[in-house]
């Protein structure tokens, strides 16, 4: 009696297990496949007030950073860039934050094909990187902005990825 009481409690216990893994897979989020700047600014009604990634061209100057491209297929009325504005109440990256491999390639090459990294005769390469920006999608003072947290919501790219 005592064996058969032992046998359904260990048959409850790991039905529950495995209802719980399936459960804790299920909520798992998959990886995320960033927007590149065209995609953003091509349905910016759309992406107003959303928190995405953006993968573009990295750009600081004195004047600020943006992140964006040299041209979109189909073109844009406006320039394809998003201005980088760092706020402390921007979005936090969420506590899965992880990229698609193949969708950050895939992007990247398509990116690379429209836009180029700048040259400069002085200061450091750093000035243009290709990266992916994580933060809330504005319009404010009729530009188009990312609001990000900082640096470490910056994912820089080397071009082979």
């Amino acid at each position: 009696m005592l064996r058969e009481k032992t046998k359904i409690c260990r048959f409850w216990t790991r039905a529950a297990c495995a209802v719980l893994l399936s459960c804790a897979s299920f909520a798992a989020d998959p990886p995320l496949a960033p927007l590149t700047v065209c995609e953003v600014l091509r349905d910016l009604p759309a992406q107003q007030g959303k928190d995405v990634a953006v993968l573009g061209r990295y750009s600081f100057r004195t004047s600020g950073r943006w992140v964006g491209e040299q041209a979109c297929q189909p073109s844009l009325d406006a320039p394809p860039t998003l201005t980088l504005v760092e706020e402390s109440d921007a979005p936090k990256l969420p506590e899965s934050y992880d990229l698609d491999g193949a969708a950050v390639h895939r992007k990247l090459t398509d990116v690379q094909r429209r836009t180029s990294l700048g040259k400069f005769r002085f200061g450091t390469p750093d000035y243009d990187r290709w990266a992916v920006v994580y933060g809330r999608v504005e319009k404010r003072t009729g530009a188009a902005t990312l609001v990000f947290r900082g640096s470490g919501v910056v994912v820089f790219l080397t071009g082979q990825e």
